[in-house]
């Protein structure tokens, strides 16, 4: 697996030298229809715990250059897309996304690769509003996995479907025989103009696998104390489900979005069947600017225009069963320098119960985010 990623990123970086110079010019060349871009982000974080109270162990102030990617992507032949995006952090190096689609029409597609399975927020990406992941994404939504999905956008409809395997491909461990994920998610759409939305969605996922089932608390992203967890450990089970119902709604300047996760499975260190959960729900508005970003083809709010000014408010909550439950709530302003910079400063006050104990704290995070 390391070789295979040396070869690939000398490969990008060969290409991205040889095709910058002429790929600004030509992007398109006339004969061999093929396109293609360089793609980067990278974050500068601040953080810092305050008023900490229960048996939270103490976590320092940190500084951060946080999950810096690069890539390419493009497209070619006629129909086809391609992307390819590593990450480097933590002093290590890991893929993301690395995908090909084909395009029957505008209306169908096929995916196929390393990608987000069509579910929970964490398919925003760039796009995320806040700094940290919710409570309840962070440990029911799963990462990036290998496998194939059919896509069908209209103007009122979207349906996702695939099959993906349960491993991931940084831990070589992304064969089928170590399992797989049957995952599906259908979008309505009743209303959607130019300046009002209004978005149902609807995720199932079902899970089998030796190796599945670990539900954990949250990981702060921004600081330099590692592996600090607010909450236990989950359960390990061999097949569970999991489900997602979400809203969406725009009306120019304002944002409302609620998402309801859940998990059901039965641990192989217990005879019942247990069920896990959780919600959020967040609220923006544009103090500058005119109008709400949305994206059809995906089903997902995107990042503001650039010059604009946007207030946000988040809580969520996550119930781990006997592995404790936990709240957030986190208010937020996000400014857009232009599409390819921004800021963003979250507060979050946490509380959260394990048993008889209980630790709240409170935290201030700042980050500058950087993209092309």
């Amino acid at each position: 697996m390391k070789l295979l990623k040396t070869a690939l990123i000398t490969t990008a970086f060969a290409a991205l030298t040889a095709a910058q110079s002429q790929a600004q010019i030509t992007m398109v060349p006339e004969n061999d229809q093929f396109s293609l871009k360089l793609i980067g982000r990278t974050n500068f974080d601040f953080g810092s715990y305050f008023e900490e109270h229960g048996n939270t162990e103490h976590a320092d102030n940190g500084v951060a250059v946080n999950d810096t990617r690069l890539g390419v992507a493009g497209k070619f032949l006629d129909k086809w897309d391609y992307k390819i995006e590593i990450c480097f952090d933590k002093k290590a190096i890991s893929f993301r996304d690395v995908l090909i689609k084909y395009n029957f029409n505008s209306k169908h597609h096929l995916q196929f690769g390393n990608f987000f399975m069509p579910y929970g927020m964490k398919p925003l990406g760039l796009a995320y509003k806040f700094i940290d992941d919710a409570t309840v994404d962070n440990a029911l939504c799963p990462s990036r996995r290998m496998g194939v999905a059919y896509l069908l956008t209209t103007d009122h409809f979207n349906f996702t479907g695939g099959i993906f395997s349960d491993g991931n491909i940084d831990d070589g461990n992304a064969q089928f025989d170590k399992g797989l994920n049957l995952v599906a998610k259908a979008i309505y759409r009743p209303i959607i103009n130019e300046t009002t939305v209004l978005h149902f969605g609807l995720a199932p996922n079902y899970v089998n696998s030796p190796n599945a089932g670990s539900f954990s608390g949250v990981v702060p992203e921004t600081f330099t104390t590692e592996g600090r967890k607010t909450l236990s450990d989950g359960f390990n089970a061999p097949h569970y489900s999991r489900y997602e119902a979400e809203m969406i709604f725009i009306q120019k300047r304002f944002l409302l979005e609620m998402h309801y996760q859940g998990a059901a499975c039965e641990p192989r260190s217990a005879d019942d069947r247990y069920h896990l959960g959780g919600f959020l729900a967040q609220t923006s508005f544009l103090l500058i600017g005119e109008q709400q970003n949305y994206n059809k083809a995906t089903g997902l709010c995107q990042n503001a225009s650039a010059k604009n000014l946007e207030l946000l408010a988040r809580y969520d909550y996550l119930d781990l069963h006997a592995g404790g439950h936990q709240s957030d709530f986190t208010i937020g302003l996000n400014y857009f320098f232009s599409k390819h910079f921004n800021m963003k400063l979250n507060y979050a006050y946490t509380k959260a119960e394990i048993g008889d104990a209980e630790n709240s704290y409170n935290t201030i995070q700042v980050r500058a985010q950087f993209s092309f």
